[in-house]
């Protein structure tokens, strides 16, 4: 089990850039809206804002790491108080890193200070895979910390959280991704996951639409807590109506949008 962990924290990051590539060139087939001309050139200013991501995570993931390893290895935490280190454990830990996510989530939206950073990740005003891991280099950051604050007090093991961000970062490219995917797909497995079709209500530009679907992963936070909704996609705009101006979604621009007025 240990080995199989080590190996899964190792290759996340390829897994992450590997989901985004795959997302990327399928949507280019199997395409759910059409796309304006520019979008192709918006795709790498997304990508740069993922490429800040994944330098930070190099620097800041092994402070997550730490503190939740030093939260296991003096049993400090809920979770290894009541549970140890068995599979039920595990997956409860799994559960907590979503709901851990859900509840912050809910924090961005609704704190202006916090919303500021968290806007940049809901301004793109056509959703495709690129959107998936674009966040404010000061929003992952603050994640970051959440991580570092919290998980440890859950008792949430390494296990759990090496298993649920290698599970994660690809699914983030899937359910942002601009791609058709079967009725059968979205209706069931929305049952439990964040689909796409799911997810793109909470990037409607409507702002009681974007204030629901807050779960990351799992679909049931928001069934279990009244965040879901329904709303019809097919005639949803996307994006945040402050910035939809041509030249307002540049990798520059969005390092800046959180310091511009809400």
């Amino acid at each position: 089990m240990q080995n199989i962990i080590e190996l899964l924290g190792n290759i996340t990051p390829l897994l992450a850039i590997a989901g985004i590539a795959f997302f990327m060139t399928l949507e280019k087939i199997l395409p759910y809206f059409e796309h304006s001309k520019d979008r192709n050139r918006q795709r790498w200013h997304n990508l740069g804002m993922i490429a800040v991501a994944f330098v930070l995570n190099a620097i800041l993931g092994s402070f997550v790491v730490a503190a939740i390893l030093w939260s296991q290895q003096n049993n400090i935490g809920l979770l290894h108080k009541l549970l140890g280190q068995s599979v039920p454990a595990i997956i409860m830990g799994i559960l907590l890193v979503d709901l851990n996510s859900y509840v912050f989530h809910i924090i961005y939206h609704k704190v202006p200070f916090f919303w500021r950073f968290h806007r940049v990740h809901h301004a793109d005003t056509e959703l495709d895979a690129s959107d998936g891991l674009r966040l404010h280099p000061i929003e992952f950051m603050l994640q970051t910390l959440t991580q570092i604050a919290f998980l440890p007090l859950l008792g949430v093991s390494i296990q759990s959280i090496t298993i649920y961000f290698a599970f994660a970062l690809p699914w983030f490219s899937l359910n942002h991704s601009n791609i058709s995917y079967p009725k059968w797909f979205e209706r069931w497995f929305s049952l439990v996951f964040t689909t796409p079709n799911w997810h793109r209500v909470h990037h409607s530009s409507y702002r009681p639409e974007t204030d629901s679907h807050y779960g990351d992963v799992f679909t049931f936070w928001d069934r279990i807590f009244g965040t879901a909704g329904k709303a019809d996609v097919e005639k949803m705009q996307f994006g945040i109506e402050r910035f939809r101006e041509p030249g307002e979604q540049t990798f520059w621009q969005m390092l800046k949008m959180p310091f511009k007025g809400l």
